[in-house]
């Protein structure tokens, strides 16, 4: 090339107009942002927020293909404020927000919805209304981008949502609202009902305060109940009659708002408060409670770490890293902290533009810890004191504990006997349900390791007997729960007081003490052959009363007949 030609060459390509930003490759490499999928819906939630919407729907529509659920889109849909025509066209315009570095709502850097969507998703769309105008559309297509079909966002045409598994949706913006589409979702961590399941939890924890408010949020048409980490607050939540947490007094913090962040004639300082909780104590009766039933029905297994609220929304919640203090252990899920700041504060607390994550700078991080520390040392040491005070008590009580009957003969060849296993007079009864219940009404006050102790145990045999005192004619009572039955036998009555007083003569000989522990079993082998012959009949049948009492007299008669020969089995065996 002769020099004239090489510098002709360089002209013009000093003319081509090169795009600051190859917006195909540059989108593709936006979508491994540091997103996780319930971040990713949590930036829509945010903006139906700030546009006042009081009711936000998801929808999540997926298929069961084998063992896998694979998702066709999620819908987000809200009664907000709705949009007009120019900021529909901008809004899914990476970096372009309405509000861009407004502090005062939940929102600020403009980034975060977009870049969510394509995180999860290739096509976004957009439906918008406002109160007296008309449904407004437009989208964008990652796919069509990077191929270079689409060049720039299409101008927003009227257009009324799809009525396709969305009418429900579209029906709470009738008058004014947004709904947005995410669709071609390739980026799916888990089934659909997983994803379901665990962002119900993360919605219900990172916007308690919002649903406290009046904000209704609906996941698949069920409603998210809120979610407090603290457990002062129950309203609204899963358990609403549950006993509020005891909340110590807040702790404020004054921490310097950066002059780059500071109105004029705005304050310097801005306050920092600290809630601290320590969860009810029937929650913690013993060492071990968090992984009871009830603990992981209100997620108190989950309940470690620190919540951080950011104007009324939690950016973090969990261990904060590098805690400059002890690092949490088990026994720290039974007190709660939240932390809440002013987003004037966001460079202290290091927040992304996405929202997802807050840490304290080092310096503030220290001073929270130093701060929490003597609340957390009395919440831990309060617990300590009440499993220690249970253990002593366990202690001098453990027949409570080992659920010991004294009936253990009887009850070991219930288990033994060849008999029918399945009853019919509560053949329709859940055996986990009936036990819980039945416990539940017997020992009220009893602690959950006592409770649980007591249903294992009445799961775990045919039959199970008790002793109690009352006044009455009956000398026992019969429970059935769903296949295991429980014979609660009346002490008051003459029957067994003559019969104890014979077994406690025979007893005090020890040439016949075997004859003793021998007539217990025979009396409880025939109160025993009467319930399990009682619980052959169905609940349902009509017979006569003649025809009853037979079946009954030969039933009970048989059912006898073999405990007894199964009791000489065993004693054969020795």
């Amino acid at each position: 090339m002769r020099p004239q030609q090489a510098e002709a060459a360089t002209e013009q390509t000093h003319n081509v107009q090169i795009p600051l930003v190859e917006s195909g490759t540059a989108l593709q490499s936006m979508r491994n942002s540091d997103f996780d999928a319930y971040s990713a819906y949590g930036e829509v939630i945010d903006n139906s927020i700030q546009a006042n919407a009081k009711n936000i729907k998801i929808l999540f529509d997926y298929e069961q293909v084998s063992n896998r659920e694979p998702l066709n889109f999620v819908a987000f849909a809200d009664d907000g404020d709705g949009m007009g025509a120019d900021i529909v066209h901008h809004c899914l315009q990476l970096g372009y927000s309405s509000r861009f570095n407004d502090r005062s709502g939940i929102g600020r850097f403009g980034v975060g919805a977009i870049l969510a969507a394509i995180n999860q998703c290739q096509r976004v769309e957009l439906y918008s209304k406002q109160k007296g105008g008309v449904w407004l559309y437009t989208y964008i297509d990652l796919k069509d981008i990077t191929e270079k079909r689409m060049q720039s966002i299409p101008a927003p045409v009227k257009k009324d949502p799809p009525i396709e598994k969305l009418a429900n949706l579209a029906a709470i913006a009738k008058d004014h609202g947004t709904l947005v589409i995410w669709r071609n979702y390739d980026r799916q961590s888990d089934n659909a009902t997983q994803i379901m399941s665990e962002f119900k939890i993360w919605a219900g924890r990172t916007y308690r305060k919002f649903i406290w408010k009046g904000v209704n949020i609906f996941i698949n048409g069920e409603a998210v109940p809120a979610i407090d980490p603290l457990y002062v607050t129950t309203e609204k939540t899963a358990f609403p009659d549950d006993p509020a947490a005891y909340e110590y007094t807040s702790l404020d913090i004054d921490w310097p708002v950066p002059d780059e962040d500071r109105k004029s004639g705005a304050p310097t300082y801005s306050k920092i408060k600290i809630r601290m909780s320590l969860l009810p104590k029937e929650f913690r009766p013993y060492s071990g409670a968090g992984g009871s039933g009830e603990a992981t029905k209100r997620l108190i297994d989950q309940n470690e770490g620190i919540s951080i609220i950011r104007n009324g929304r939690e950016v973090f919640y969990g261990h904060i890293p590098y805690w400059p203090k002890a690092s949490f252990e088990e026994i720290d899920r039974w007190w709660g902290c939240e932390i809440l700041f002013d987003a004037v504060l966001d460079r202290a607390f290091t927040v992304k533009n996405i929202k997802r994550g807050a840490i304290p700078v080092k310096e503030l991080k220290k001073v929270i810890a130093e701060r929490i520390t003597p609340t957390r040392r009395t919440a831990v040491e309060t617990v300590r004191e009440m499993w220690k005070e249970a253990q002593a008590n366990r202690n001098n009580t453990p027949t409570a504990l080992q659920t010991k009957t004294h009936h253990e003969g009887a009850e070991h060849i219930a288990k033994i006997a060849p008999v029918p296993a399945v009853n019919q007079i509560d053949k329709d009864k859940n055996t986990d349900e009936e036990t819980r219940k039945y416990v539940n009404e017997w020992h009220k006050n009893a602690d959950e390791q006592t409770k649980a102790a007591w249903e294992a145990k009445f799961k775990s045999q045919p039959f199970t007997f008790r002793q109690e005192s009352w006044k009455g004619a009956d000398f026992f009572e019969v429970s059935h729960l769903g296949g295991r039955s429980v014979l609660k036998y009346n002490t008051q009555h003459v029957f067994f007081s003559e019969i104890n007083d014979i077994i406690q003569r025979i007893e005090n000989n020890d040439d016949d003490s075997e004859d003793a522990k021998r007539l217990k079993i025979l009396i409880d082998l025939l109160i025993m052959s009467f319930a399990k012959a009682e619980a052959l009949f169905d609940a349902n049948t009509t017979v006569t009363i003649s025809d009853f009492m037979e079946q009954l007299r030969t039933m009970w008669g048989s059912f006898l007949t073999t405990y007894l020969k199964t009791l000489q089995n065993e004693k054969n065996k020795i």
